[in-house]
């Protein structure tokens, strides 16, 4: 059955954050910093992963090297796609978005923790290879990807929460909703889709998980919220290369 794995991930979202804001207290602050900072390490190790993943065969014939492509591609799903995020400003309404969330149900605890937990992990569950290929296979009944990035989730979501609180268990809610749209989109146009523009949708959502990792431990700043439009761009690219 499709959607299986989106609920498993969902669930376990949910349960483990809330785990992890319920022993928030407990934990001392410089024990949360150092935690939160081994977690940004392994989400930027899973970033570079899936953004390093051998391009061989995929749309190699536009340069003659699929290396080469694939930085190509890339870029230019990066530099538009940002551009895109930046004038609508995504960052700044999902930013409302936490807010509202956080005034009607957080009534103490340090402002503007709330929505950064919740963007934070909104990003991080929702963009990158095994939420992308796990949601397309789920659609098919194989939800072993999903299932193991499930792991992967709830062990990032308990101890993001265990700092951030709560907020990181409110982005279940976009996750099933992207994983959904994409498993659903799977079964309606599966024969459309390449598997190229997959694979540079993928690659190109890995390095905005590197970016959600540096983040985390203040090496960088980015708004990578806005980076989220860059996703589609690829779909664009590989559509149009292959009119030619």
């Amino acid at each position: 059955m499709p959607f299986i794995g989106t609920i498993v991930n969902f669930l376990s979202i949910v349960i483990f954050s809330i785990l992890g804001s319920l022993v928030k207290s407990k934990i001392p602050e410089r024990i949360n910093r150092a935690i939160l900072a081994a977690v940004a390490i392994c989400v930027v190790y899973v970033g570079f992963e899936g953004a390093l993943t051998p391009a061989d065969g995929y749309l190699d014939i536009i340069f003659g090297d699929a290396s080469l492509t694939k930085f190509v591609i890339v870029i230019i799903s990066l530099a538009i796609g940002t551009a895109i995020g930046e004038a609508i400003d995504i960052d700044k309404w999902v930013g409302k978005l936490g807010q509202k969330v956080e005034d009607k149900f957080v009534k103490n605890g340090p402002k503007g923790e709330f929505s950064k937990g919740f963007i934070s992990c909104t990003i991080m569950t929702c963009v990158g290879a095994m939420a992308v290929n796990g949601a397309i296979l789920d659609a098919v009944g194989d939800h072993s990807i999903l299932i193991a990035k499930s792991v992967i989730d709830a062990v990032a979501c308990f101890v993001m929460a265990s700092s951030l609180g709560i907020g990181c268990a409110f982005a279940a809610i976009p996750m099933l909703i992207y994983q959904g749209i994409i498993t659903a989109l799977t079964l309606l146009v599966s024969n459309v889709i390449p598997a190229a523009a997959l694979y540079y949708l993928s690659v190109t959502g890995s390095l905005i998980i590197v970016l959600v990792g540096t983040n985390f431990i203040g090496a960088t700043n980015v708004k990578t919220a806005n980076m989220t439009p860059a996703l589609f761009v690829p779909l664009v690219i590989t559509y149009v290369f292959s009119l030619f």
